[in-house]
């Protein structure tokens, strides 16, 4: 027990520090970005057809309802 309230109190310093030093970063006075007239590209045929699709849907580990599943991590 004695070893976890001396790693909680270091991880609480370390924090405490970090938050202190980002306190003294200046503000970013710029915007920043791009501006574009188009944002979307426009929908083109695919020179692979709908073999490239199957092709795809073949080597993912698990696939669903003709797409392919991903597991969701939690942090």
């Amino acid at each position: 027990m004695l070893n976890e309230e001396k790693i909680r109190n270091q991880a609480k310093k370390i924090m405490d520090e970090f938050i202190s030093a980002l306190d003294k970063v200046p503000k970013i006075k710029e915007d920043f970005g791009v501006e574009r007239k188009q944002f979307t590209r426009k929908a083109e045929k695919s020179e692979y057809g709908h073999e490239f699709k199957k092709r795809m849907l073949k080597n993912a580990p698990k696939v669903k309802d003709d797409q392919i599943q991903m597991e969701k991590k939690s942090w």
